[in-house]
């Protein structure tokens, strides 16, 4: 005699269990078995949770623990409602926040209001469940874009339109350099055993990438002016223009006489472009300085992430297609 296969049982999260509530309270005519039928558990249970309608609905579907499925509520309720608070607050400042910050900050916490060290040792499984209960992860804090006045982006964002719109899509640029470190290996290996690591090699060159929408002028600064990889080498018929200095890192004068270079270039071909670039210190050559072919643009303070198409993908696919081979000791540029 064949047997029907007992039904696994299923718990519902509580937002599960508040959208089933809502559901009915929105149509009290819907069957219990419609209902357990949708949400694949039995009618007892559907029943169960219903006679607790008013307490789920009084719940917030969005918040933290509605991803739990029972609603448990913790020992210390009030010291991990303060110190949820804390850290909502640390956020917002954004300072950095660690588990050790936040174990010191609940002893503190646990003294404020009496708790004795008997009953909250805040060990580590309790910061565990903590972090577990309030949804709290490890992130890595990326770029810079929380610098920048996210009030005035609009502003800003309206008013180079404003100006871009004076010009042909080809003859607007944006110039930004970037860190290429041409002898650092991938720090990920294939093995059937662990591999240790050597000490990360930091021989860099800087590359700045004037682009617009057909194309890019890639500028190159290495901190010699004749390295033996390219020796017997013009530099003029090299895909880049070539600078040096003793810490390959972009310099004012750098800048001035590349600008100087791309204006009499603009000039030749009866061109008038216009070219956005960030406020660094590099980039400012002052009101004394003009050129009659660039109409130089700076992006206010801090905007860049959000401003500036370089820092929009533009470097990170330039990095991820052209590459620098190293073999036997010489250097090859690939653009």
């Amino acid at each position: 005699m064949n047997r029907k296969p007992k039904r696994q049982k299923k718990e519902l999260k509580i937002a599960e269990k508040i959208e089933l509530c809502s559901i009915k309270q929105k149509n009290p005519k819907i069957a219990n078995k419609t209902l357990a039928t949708q949400f694949e558990i039995g009618e007892s249970t559907v029943h169960d949770i219903l006679k607790r309608k008013n307490e789920y609905l009084n719940k917030n579907p969005n918040h933290h623990l509605a991803s739990r499925k029972r609603d448990r509520p913790p020992r210390f309720r009030q010291l991990e409602e303060a110190l949820a608070i804390w850290c909502d607050a640390v956020v917002e400042a954004n300072l950095p926040l660690s588990g050790h910050l936040l174990q010191s900050k609940a002893l503190q916490f646990a003294v404020l209001l009496g708790i004795s060290v008997d009953e909250f040792k805040c060990s580590n499984g309790w910061i565990t469940n903590f972090k577990n209960r309030y949804n709290i992860c490890e992130y890595t804090r990326c770029g810079e874009a929380n610098s920048a006045p996210l009030e005035k982006l609009p502003t800003y964002r309206t008013e180079l339109q404003q100006v871009i719109s004076q010009f042909e899509l080809k003859d607007v640029f944006n110039a930004d350099e970037t860190a290429l470190y041409w002898k650092l290996l991938p720090s990920k290996t294939l093995s059937s055993h662990s591999v240790s690591g050597v000490k990360k090699m930091k021989d860099r060159i800087t590359i700045l990438l004037t682009c617009n929408a057909t194309g890019t002028l890639p500028l190159l600064i290495y901190k010699y002016k004749n390295p033996r990889c390219m020796k017997n080498i013009n530099k003029d018929t090299l895909p880049v223009h070539y600078y040096w200095n003793s810490s390959a890192w972009m310099q004012l004068s750098i800048f001035k006489h590349w600008l100087n270079k791309l204006n009499s270039d603009m000039r030749n071909k009866q061109r008038k472009i216009f070219l956005l670039v960030d406020n660094a210190t590099s980039h400012r050559f002052g009101e004394d300085s003009s050129f009659s072919n660039i109409t130089v643009h700076y992006f206010p303070a801090n905007t860049t992430a959000h401003l500036q198409p370089c820092d929009a993908g533009v470097i990170y696919s330039f990095k991820v297609h052209k590459f620098v081979l190293l073999k036997k000791g010489n250097l090859f540029l690939y653009f």
